[in-house]
């Protein structure tokens, strides 16, 4: 049985001002709830439980403590986008047209609609679908009548306000998550700081653009916009989607998917005031932290916490900390003046090298990793930017206090949540998709991949993972020009890595030219694993 307890859970959530009550009821059903919570750029260093002294997040503890923690898990990708795709469809993102980067504010989607998410696999199984939060997986937008014969490209695919202005936003949404399995959607179509600033419901934008921007008052945002309790509006979403769903269907599991808007910036906590000891950014992992316990004290509430297998993780590595310029904005209250909202990220308050040095060009870190002494951050193909906290409870099934160190992707969701509830996967359905299940129900069960690629989301470059080893490629065309007869060079080009991280965790020891067998060897894994989806598993 699960120690973690609805009492338990009242002690810290009353702490922060949340109410629970503790009645309870049975389930009925045979398959398993499924829900995804999933942090926005935290990192590897970010939860006590993964090591953090400065940041207490003890309802995540307590949820690795009664299920597994993963200390080798990682993200497709270290940008947002691809990495969510890769969730959704049990695929790697460069086998789209996102081969780096991430999608634009107004991009079309990127899931295709001949792709089978995870969600409309669990839909076709009888679940109730719902996703809650951020999605950045692009929709079909409407142009309005001042678009420019020409505009469609142009204001697809580029970033900046210019777009918002010719967008139709009274229009249904299409090719968003209504249309991609999901039964039910509320949620932002992209990051907190990017462009529209617009709760979506379902395929409707509830309210468009109309007043100015709090941080940026030269851009328009919806009235309804409040940058500072996205989560606390998506929780309480969240908690109210539980509560009706199993008043009303009993029978019927859910899977909700609920992909928050912490920790990316800017990080505005509105309700730790400073508990973390590491700043805003800090704060904000203790928010998500809360987050998580409002949504198991609520599923605990409808008696269906026993029934749910409940995954904790983030869609890619951490940004370092604040920026300076932010942190004295944030404390003077002092927003929408003459700079641009976007400025203090970058230029000179960009980190210069990978360090964690304590201020790296304006970023205050207050003694905090969040990367967890791993090198790199968000966006990079190092360690620090793809390998990610990864928590599983599933009571009765899962042993507490668990702890597996074998090599596991975000990616691998799709065909482990298929074999827990006994569908076959057809041909071509989530093709780089594998499942960890055996890993899940016992620590000492052997791996059940041959080889992981990863991609570094900046550049686009790939990387894999076996055994021990690390193998980054060197900057080179995109994958579409790669030919058998051109392997052998990779690892000698500028940017190429080979790491021994059984030995070298923080690579910083690059064997490239040492053991160049080696090197090769894993460079032809990658063009393997391109040219035969399939071939990475025992």
């Amino acid at each position: 049985m699960m120690k973690l307890t609805l009492p338990w859970l009242a002690g810290i959530l009353m702490g922060a001002g949340i109410s629970v009550s503790c009645t309870t009821s049975e389930g009925k059903k045979d398959d398993p709830n499924i829900i995804i919570i999933m942090a926005d750029d935290l990192g590897y260093g970010d939860f006590s439980c993964y090591g953090a002294t400065k940041i207490n997040t003890p309802i995540i503890d307590q949820l690795a403590s009664e299920g597994i923690r993963f200390t080798d898990a990682y993200v497709p990708s270290s940008l947002c986008s691809p990495s969510r795709y890769s969730i959704l469809t049990g695929r790697y993102s460069w086998r789209t047209r996102l081969v780096s980067g991430v999608l634009t504010s107004f991009a079309p989607p990127l899931i295709e609609e001949e792709e089978k998410t995870l969600a409309a696999m669990l839909k076709e199984r009888g679940y109730y679908t719902a996703c809650i939060g951020k999605w950045h997986l692009g929709f079909d937008w409407s142009l309005n009548d001042k678009a420019p014969e020409d505009a469609e490209e142009s204001v697809f695919n580029a970033w900046g306000p210019e777009p918002q202005n010719y967008i139709d936003f009274s229009k249904t949404l299409t090719s968003g998550p209504i249309d991609r399995g999901f039964d039910y959607f509320y949620g932002i179509p992209g990051a907190n700081d990017m462009l529209p600033s617009v709760i979506i419901e379902n395929d409707r934008v509830t309210e468009p653009p109309s007043v100015p921007k709090v941080l940026n008052p030269k851009v328009l945002q919806a009235a309804n916009w409040d940058i500072q309790r996205l989560d606390q509006e998506f929780t309480a979403k969240a908690t109210q989607l539980i509560e009706n769903h199993f008043k009303k269907k009993q029978e019927q599991p859910l899977f909700l998917y609920l992909p928050a808007s912490a920790i990316h910036r800017p990080c505005l906590p509105t309700i730790t005031d400073g508990e973390s000891r590491a700043g805003l950014r800090g704060d904000m992992v203790i928010e998500f932290d809360r987050m998580v316990g409002e949504v198991l004290g609520s599923l605990e509430k409808q008696g269906e916490l026993e029934n749910s297998l409940i995954i904790v993780t983030s869609d890619n590595g951490p940004r370092p900390g604040d920026p300076l310029p932010l942190v004295n904005r944030f404390k003077n209250k002092v927003f929408g003046d003459e700079y641009d909202y976007y400025k203090p990220y970058f230029g000179d308050y960009e980190p210069k090298h990978h360090g964690h040095d304590g201020v790296n060009k304006g970023w205050l870190m207050y003694g905090h990793d969040p990367a967890g002494g791993l090198r790199g951050l968000k966006g990079d193909g190092w360690e620090g930017g793809l390998r990610v906290p990864f928590i599983v409870s599933w009571p009765g099934k899962i042993n507490g206090g668990s702890v597996n160190s074998e090599i596991i992707s975000t990616v691998d969701i799709y065909a482990t949540v298929a074999e827990i509830i006994g569908v076959m996967l057809q041909e071509g359905e989530a093709e780089d998709s594998y499942s960890f299940l055996p890993n899940l129900m016992d620590v000492d069960a052997p791996p059940y991949r041959k080889s992981l690629i990863l991609v570094e989301g900046s550049s686009g470059n790939l990387a894999v993972r076996q055994e021990g080893w690390k193998f980054i490629q060197g900057n080179r065309m995109l994958y579409e020009s790669w030919k058998p007869e051109d392997l052998p060079i990779t690892f000698q080009l500028p940017g190429a890595g080979l790491y021994n991280l059984g030995e070298d965790p923080g690579e910083q020891n690059n064997m490239v030219h040492l053991l160049p067998t080696l090197a090769g060897r894993m460079d032809s894994i990658i063009f393997s694993v391109i040219t035969e989806p399939g071939s990475e598993g025992f």
